[in-house]
């Protein structure tokens, strides 16, 4: 750093800060995952235990794009046309006494994933 011409300051800053910001992305693809194990412990802790046994372990996420998680449950119930999704049946339906579930666990889990998202950041473990 000492031997940079002033001219040079701007562009040498400016590679630091690039190194930096791979550092950040690099934690917040860990922190994503930290987030979503947030969640879907507390999917599985708010699940409807005698529906299925296996609702609750159904919760899984998957990683399709960069800074992106999508959780959901793979337990399929037969339907009139065809397999139906027991999360779908249950969240939306207007008979079901756990509509919106999912929504209200994902609202309550906001706070604590961003901040398993945050630590991840700050390397704090």
């Amino acid at each position: 750093m000492a031997g940079i011409k002033i001219d040079d300051l701007e562009g040498a800053i400016a590679d630091i800060l690039r190194g930096y910001g791979d550092v950040v992305y690099q934690a917040t693809e860990e922190g994503l995952d930290a987030a979503q194990k947030v969640l879907i412990k507390n999917l599985k802790a708010a699940s409807p235990k005698g529906i299925s046994k296996q609702f609750a372990k159904s919760w899984k996420s998957k990683k399709k794009y960069k800074l992106k998680r999508y959780v959901g449950n793979t337990k399929m119930v037969p339907g009139k046309k065809g397999d139906i999704p027991l999360s779908n049946i249950l969240e939306y339906s207007s008979n079901s006494p756990h509509q919106g579930l999912i929504k209200r666990t994902y609202e309550k889990s906001i706070n604590e994933m961003a901040a398993a998202v945050v630590a991840e950041i700050k390397g704090v473990k």
